[in-house]
């Protein structure tokens, strides 16, 4: 993704919209950085989404977790971490800031994710303009806007959750598609349902039959076909396995309606393919 190179200079904003100096805090900005490896431990909340570079999270037990575009990353209050920024691409982030009692209410109604420091959302054009929306929004607001500008940052903040949602939902149909592929690729002696399958991922038939199209290019019959008559020309290749064995082996009825459906698709029948005609 290309980041208008305006944009790589820090540049923030915050105002407080009460007297108390950290529950009061909120702040947005973009910010650059050299290479460093710091240690955290914020008292506010801040959320920043790595728009360019790389770098690493690292917990207080240790635990690593790559940081690229994309990646958003989350400094919960009174929680120890390590932040890297390392290599020579340069780093830019978009990054929130907000008081620990408003953190912990939006987690409450589900605005924030409270479990995950670190998740993915998608970068794109349309999420670079709500990053530079939000900050112009920042620099134009009066004090009789702070009520606005608190419901901007919720708004901002629902956006990076939904993406993030988003990505689950599709990672998980991924997934799904991935299992049934394996089990259409590895099932060729039983009698595969794919209305049974459809159950065990919690999908309709109708769905999980479209989403294999989409992704494969075929149906998840025309799929199973197609491997199971690929497998019965490797298997041809061995003259210790008669035609009859190999159907019985590929779940066919009988070596008819193997021969038939094996004429179909490769064009010869399975006599005339092992003799090479």
């Amino acid at each position: 993704m290309n980041i208008p190179k305006e944009l790589f200079v820090t540049d923030t904003c915050y105002y407080h919209i009460n007297q108390k100096s950290i529950e009061g805090i909120i702040s947005c900005g973009f910010l650059t950085k050299n290479a460093e490896k710091k240690l955290h431990n914020f008292i506010y909340y801040g959320g920043f989404i790595v728009l360019s570079g790389k770098g690493k999270y690292i917990s207080a037990d240790g635990c690593e977790t790559e940081l690229r575009p994309g990646y958003f990353v989350q400094r919960r209050p009174n929680v120890k971490h390590t932040t890297v920024v390392e290599g020579t691409e340069p780093w830019l982030e978009f990054y929130i800031c907000m008081g620990p009692s408003i953190y912990r209410t939006l987690g409450d109604i589900g605005i924030l994710n409270t479990v995950e420091p670190v998740f993915k959302t998608k970068p794109s054009p349309m999420l670079i303009n709500q990053c530079c929306k939000l900050l112009t929004s920042f620099k134009e607001a009066k004090e009789k806007d702070m009520k606005e500008l608190f419901i901007k940052v919720q708004s901002f903040l629902v956006l990076i959750n939904s993406i993030n949602e988003q990505l689950y939902i599709l990672n998980e149909e991924e997934r799904c598609i991935e299992m049934l592929c394996d089990t259409l690729s590895h099932g060729f002696h039983r009698k595969i349902d794919i209305k049974e399958e459809a159950k065990k991922y919690n999908m309709s038939y109708e769905k999980l039959r479209k989403l294999f199209k989409q992704r494969i290019g075929v149906s998840p019959h025309k799929y199973f076909i197609t491997k199971r008559i690929n497998e019965a020309q490797s298997m041809l290749h061995d003259p210790n396995l008669t035609i009859s064995e190999i159907a019985d082996m590929l779940g066919f009825y009988d070596s008819y309606s193997f021969s038939n459906q094996f004429k179909k698709i490769v064009g010869v029948s399975p006599k005339n393919f092992r003799m090479g005609i």
